[in-house]
């Protein structure tokens, strides 16, 4: 039995897929966001004895945790709509185990010929990407700061 029909192995290996696809996105935008802050506050922390453990958590993640939300939001839209690992994989297997909306859309759309219930399913994803959306925007607005 390979690796990909035991239900732990399957769900570890797709996961890992789906970080290893993201990490490159993420780090491109954190190092922006990383650049992006000002050197004079760095240097006036500096000055005023703040090691390396304060600075990164008093003054770096603060202003740079909202750029960390939306490249979170990017990388959670991008792989809810994304069907290709699972269906490649494993096609939704062991017993259903790695089944996302996005596949079973497509086996019920087009392998099962009922478009209708594909459509249906595939418009269920949209309220529950709305729904984090506007979570993770609202609590961006409430972290920022000015």
């Amino acid at each position: 039995m390979t690796f990909l029909g035991r239900e732990w192995l399957t769900m570890a290996s797709i996961i890992l897929i789906y970080v290893w696809r993201m990490l490159p996105l993420a780090t491109v935008i954190l190092m922006a966001a990383l650049s992006s802050i000002d050197q004079d506050i760095l240097d006036q922390a500096e000055v005023d004895g703040a090691r390396y453990w304060r600075i990164l958590f008093q003054i770096k993640l603060p202003l740079i945790l909202p750029i960390m939300s939306i490249a979170l939001l990017f990388s959670l839209i991008s792989t809810f709509g994304d069907m290709v690992v699972v269906y490649v994989l494993t096609r939704g297997g062991p017993v259903y185990y790695t089944q996302v909306l996005a596949v079973w859309a497509y086996f019920k759309g087009i392998d099962g010929g009922s478009l209708g219930e594909g459509a249906a399913i595939a418009l269920f994803l949209f309220p529950i990407l709305l729904a984090a959306a506007i979570l993770i925007l609202r609590s961006v607005r409430r972290m920022e700061v000015i």
